[in-house]
């Protein structure tokens, strides 16, 4: 109890100094004593605690003692108030300049993104046109294909009877005269058989001709498309960082020496 006592009492004490400084400090002032100011605005300046209701008078003694305007801000101590406006404007300006490059960098980057968004829905649209289109190219160099062995199936069909039908009705005129001559006689079915006979007359052959050239046409296409399709994975597989077109390039170049035969003599061979 007694402890307590002593402690209240000290708690008083100094409250009552502290108060005694500020009316002291404000007589002074009142009377243009510029000593006795500054000797109190030097205790005062050591204060880490001041109530609200004497900081007025803390704040222009103290700013009379150093001639320059300060307040005071708790454990800061006494600030110089311009040079407290000009920090906080500093900061104000270091905040407004992060936040617009903050903003402009979110906006960069989502620019950015949907640039890339549109490259790679473009690329994915160009792909499926690409594959598309090479299906059908594939299709229809099958159905050309298939008409034009349909067209070599009639001709050798076409040929061979009436290479049989006439080899027949010689044959059978040779026979009558000389048998053994008939039954030998191997050269003109061979020369018919490769050349065709000569009174073979194909209506089919201008088709065939036309059928061979759309074959070709469409072999040619299908290269080019398939180039193009792989030109366009490529760039799409780079939009979305999968990989490089160098990488993408050597994986391919892996790829085709791993299925050469060449190893085995096979030059320009690969296993499909």
């Amino acid at each position: 109890m007694k402890l307590i006592c002593s402690l209240a009492a000290l708690m008083f004490v100094v409250t009552t100094a502290n108060a005694n400084i500020y009316d002291d400090c404000n007589t002074a002032l009142g009377a243009n004593d510029l000593d006795r100011v500054k000797k109190l605005a030097a205790t005062l300046q050591r204060f880490t605690s001041i109530s609200p209701i004497d900081q007025p008078v803390a704040n222009l003694c103290v700013s009379t003692a150093l001639g320059k305007v300060v307040v005071f801000r708790g454990v800061k101590g006494f600030v110089n108030l311009a040079e407290e406006k000009i920090a906080q404007a500093a900061e104000a300006a270091r905040l407004e300049l992060e936040a617009t490059a903050k903003a402009e960098a979110e906006a960069k980057d989502k620019a950015e993104r949907l640039e890339l968004e549109k490259i790679k829905s473009k690329l994915t649209a160009t792909i499926a046109q690409l594959e598309k289109r090479t299906s059908c190219v594939r299709a229809k160099r099958s159905q050309t294909n298939a008409e034009l062995e349909a067209i070599n199936m009639r001709f050798e069909q076409s040929n061979k009877s009436l290479i049989l039908d006439d080899t027949h009705k010689a044959c059978t005129e040779l026979y009558s005269s000389d048998k053994s001559a008939a039954m030998l006689n191997q050269t003109c079915v061979e020369a018919f058989q490769r050349m065709g006979h000569p009174n073979l007359v194909f209506s089919e052959t201008e088709q065939k001709s036309i059928f061979k050239a759309e074959l070709s046409g469409l072999v040619a296409l299908e290269t080019s498309l398939e180039e193009e399709l792989m030109e366009a994975r490529v760039k799409l597989l780079e939009a979305e960082g999968v990989v490089t077109k160098e990488d993408f390039n050597q994986q391919l170049a892996d790829d085709l020496e791993a299925k050469s035969c060449a190893e085995f003599g096979y030059e320009g061979v690969y296993l499909d």
